[in-house]
């Protein structure tokens, strides 16, 4: 018999407060759309098993299975962490990545699986007095448990499979529009809310390529239009360009299989708008903002960087204001590739699934190579102005509130833009580009909005937007027609090769070091004023010098165009040497060798000499 003054009391006795407690839950739970997880009471905190293990581990993995929120996506088992409906927006979470659970797979699944353990109240010192002899404790399921789920035979195999996830609306490859909700034809995920392409007018036919920014702005839908405007784009191929970006969102499935480029953002001059761009297009892919990804920390960490994204169902990587030589390996392979293998923190594991991702990196004056820049779309800003002077159609803020409260409506228009070239009866015309279906399908789609001459900058045009690369260009011609003894390589092999033979010769007898470069660089601006002693002059170079290496430039040479590229080797004590290779120079025509001295050309060619003579 319970007395009233116990009736209140914690316990099992009482069965009213604690079925009261359970009904609230419930109607909680309800309301949310989201089912009271499972409990399991035949599993300790420890991980071990009461009776009979095989029984449990089965009604784990239907619990798993009938929840409809659990996928296989390449090597990686993800959870919707955010409902079991993906059309209430979802965040999928990785609980396992090749065979292994991940550290917040107890937290996550923990949504729908908990473990019930009775504990047995001391009757001795540090009894709790608030608890019956017999007290329920709850916990997540313990990690062992979990790994012996992920690695039975056939369960990873059994989960639906979403080759992509979406955090809105797309395309398939067979240009069919795709709502919210699990497709098992094309596995294909698309979580978020619904909505149908936004239906927009014909164009005039016959319209004229556009000549100005303004005339690409006024062919653009109403919303896309209001976010471009304000931006100072460098010619009317820059904005298409940034279009064509955008329109990878709702157009992904089917530029997966052949690859599709990343997107570099170049800008004159810090301040213009660059990252908000990358921004936009960030918001516009998962409905947030990036996170920028350094290359600073080497490949290894660059790739826990990438991970890490992943992990939290992004699909936008954003390396932001990339300075100096852009030659990172894990990227150049990883993103244009049709899958991505990205190694996980601290494990030897690797993140594998197919690249749906959107890949952007910003930029004033990098150098990247030719690869590299044949691998991206090129949008370039320029501003003449001081920076503290530009100002946007909105303010920053404003802008990107902008983009957040219409995503829906913008995503909708580029949509709408699709079901043009649709209703056009898909005329062909494709852009030039190493991705042949990017090229074709989003070239075709721009046309038909009135938008032509997507990807038509050239490589030359863009590389010669980066102020490095002019500053490059100055100090090859200075060193060339000073003829600089001891600076100028004269090469055989072809110059994208002249860096590895360099560091395969023996040292130059006179190696030109950092100091040595000083003057050089000096006389073209490239070090600062304010590096007013030897030793900031002597870093500044090699900052500059570092950040060019392998980066080839051409030279006008009199009527001869002449390929360069500053090349490096390591010397004893922790010294570098540098020089300028050329393919084979014109001959200098105001050079007057005197008897018994050597040509021109041959003296300034760095004749190597033996380790032992250093």
């Amino acid at each position: 018999m319970v007395s009233a003054a116990e009736f209140n009391n914690p316990g099992r006795h009482n069965w009213v407060t604690r079925n009261l407690r359970k009904a609230t839950s419930a109607l909680a739970a309800l309301e949310s759309g989201r089912a009271p997880p499972l409990l399991l009471s035949n599993i300790t905190s420890q991980g071990l098993f009461i009776g009979e293990a095989g029984e449990t581990l089965d009604r784990i993995k239907k619990g798993l299975l009938k929840s409809e929120r659990i996928f296989r996506q390449g090597n990686t088992i993800v959870f919707l962490g955010s409902g079991a409906d993906p059309r209430r927006g979802c965040s999928p979470k990785s609980i396992a990545i090749d065979g292994t659970i991940t550290k917040t797979a107890p937290a996550i699944v923990a949504n729908l699986l908990m473990c019930l353990e009775l504990k047995a109240n001391s009757t001795g010192k540090g009894a709790k007095v608030d608890q019956p002899t017999e007290y329920p404790v709850q916990f997540a399921v313990p990690s062992p448990v979990l790994q012996l789920v992920v690695a039975a035979d056939g369960f990873p195999e059994g989960l639906p499979e979403a080759r992509m996830t979406f955090n809105n609306p797309v395309f398939d490859t067979d240009v069919v529009w795709l709502e919210a909700g699990y497709h098992p034809g094309q596995q294909i995920l698309v979580c978020g809310d619904s909505f149908d392409p936004a239906p927009l007018p014909l164009l005039a036919a016959g319209l004229p390529a556009p000549a100005s920014i303004l005339d690409v702005i006024d062919r653009l839908p109403p919303l896309i239009g209001r976010m471009v405007a304000g931006f100072h784009w460098h010619t009317p191929v820059d904005l298409i360009n940034f279009i064509g970006s955008a329109l990878q969102i709702v157009l992904m499935p089917m530029l997966v299989d052949d690859g599709h480029p990343g997107v570099m953002i170049w800008g004159n001059q810090p301040g213009i708008g660059k990252s908000l761009l990358a921004q936009i297009l960030s918001i516009l892919k998962d409905g947030d903002v990036a996170s920028p990804t350094s290359l600073d920390g080497g490949a290894r960490e660059v790739e826990n960087q990438i991970a890490s994204e992943l992990n939290d169902g992004r699909t936008v990587v954003f390396i932001d204001n990339q300075k100096g030589s852009l030659n990172v390996p894990v990227l150049e392979a990883s993103m244009t590739a049709k899958a991505v293998a990205i190694r996980v923190f601290h494990t030897q594991t690797k993140l594998r699934r197919l690249n749906a991702l959107l890949w952007i990196i910003t930029t004033n004056d990098s150098l990247p190579s030719d690869d590299m820049l044949s691998r991206c779309v090129h949008v370039r800003l320029r501003y003449e102005g001081v920076p503290e002077t530009h100002r946007f159609a909105m303010t920053e803020s404003d802008l990107l509130a902008f983009v957040q409260n219409n995503r829906q409506a913008i995503l909708a228009e580029l949509a709408g833009m699709v079901y043009r070239w649709l209703d056009a009866g898909r005329p062909m015309n494709p852009a030039p580009c190493r991705f042949a279906v990017f090229g074709r399908v989003i070239g075709s789609v721009l046309a038909a909005n009135g938008l032509p001459g997507f990807l038509s900058n050239s490589r030359g045009e863009v590389r010669e937007h980066s102020a490095k690369h002019l500053q490059l260009e100055a100090v090859a011609a200075r060193v060339i027609d000073g003829r600089n003894k001891g600076f100028i390589w004269e090469v055989d092999c072809p110059i994208d090769q002249a860096d590895d033979e360099f560091k395969k010769l023996p040292p130059p007898a006179s190696p030109m070091e950092q100091k040595d470069w000083v003057h050089v660089l000096h006389g073209e601006g490239v070090i600062p004023t304010n590096c007013s002693t030897a030793q900031q002059q002597k870093t500044a170079a090699t900052q500059f010098l570092n950040s060019v290496v392998n980066t080839p430039v051409e030279v006008d040479v009199g009527d001869q165009t002449v390929q360069a590229v500053v090349v490096s080797r390591p010397l004893r004590g922790r010294r570098t040497a540098y020089a300028l290779a050329v393919g084979r120079l014109p001959t200098d025509p105001t050079a007057t060798p005197t008897a018994g001295e050597p040509s021109t050309t041959e003296a300034t060619e760095i004749v190597p000499e033996p380790i032992a003579r250093l």
